[in-house]
Formats: C-alpha cells, sequence, structure tokens
C-alpha cells in the first residue's frame, strides 16, 4: 500500500490494518514454535508492521492523535518482544485489541 491509499484511511481502519498484520505474525509465529515451519515467517510481518506504523505517525491526519501514535511505536517493541520468548500471544492480541475494539468495545479510542 502506497502512503496515499494509507493516508486515505481512518486512524480506525490503518489499525485494523495493522491489527490484521499482527494477526498473521502470530500465526506464522506459533507456527514456527509448534515445528510446523522452519521458517518464522513473523519476521515478514514485523517488517510490514513497522512500515505501517510508521506511515500511521507520519499521516497528517493523525496530527492530532500524536499520543496514541506514539504509544503504537511503543507496541512495536512489543511485538518484538513477542518474536524473542518475552510475551505470549495472548498477551499481544489483548493488548492490540484496545486499539481496534476500542475502550467501549465500539473502536472508539
Amino acid at each position: 500500500m502506497n502512503r496515499d491509499n494509507w493516508n486515505s484511511l481512518s486512524f480506525f481502519e490503518q489499525l485494523s490494518n495493522i491489527d490484521g498484520d499482527v494477526a498473521r505474525l502470530i500465526r506464522a509465529h506459533e507456527k514456527y514454535l509448534n515445528h510446523e515451519s522452519e521458517r518464522d515467517n513473523g519476521y515478514f510481518y514485523l517488517d510490514n508492521i513497522r512500515k505501517l506504523l510508521n506511515l500511521t505517525f507520519f499521516d497528517p491526519k493523525n496530527k492530532d492523535k500524536g499520543y496514541r501514535a506514539i504509544e503504537l511505536m511503543d507496541e512495536l517493541a512489543l511485538i518484538e518482544e513477542y518474536l524473542n520468548g518475552r510475551y505470549d500471544a495472548d498477551y499481544i492480541k489483548r493488548y492490540w485489541n484496545q486499539y481496534t475494539k476500542g475502550v467501549n468495545g465500539d473502536g472508539s479510542i
């Protein structure tokens, strides 16, 4: 996805797309841990998540959400730590649910 397409999405749509890659990263990494895959393809998704987070962070319409965007960059570190064995998949899923489900469960943040 290019910058123009990404910037046309709402902040919530951007987060939902990133959440999809987080879910794919977890599935790929779990397959590797369960010896169902010889390679840990989670790192492919990590790179994509990093790119999408940067696009979200620098999207001009998200300036008023600066505190959220900075927080999202911190989430990248948590995902990296998950890949290194520090956190489990459920922890990462719960953490990302706060962005895609919102505090009230309706997508509002």
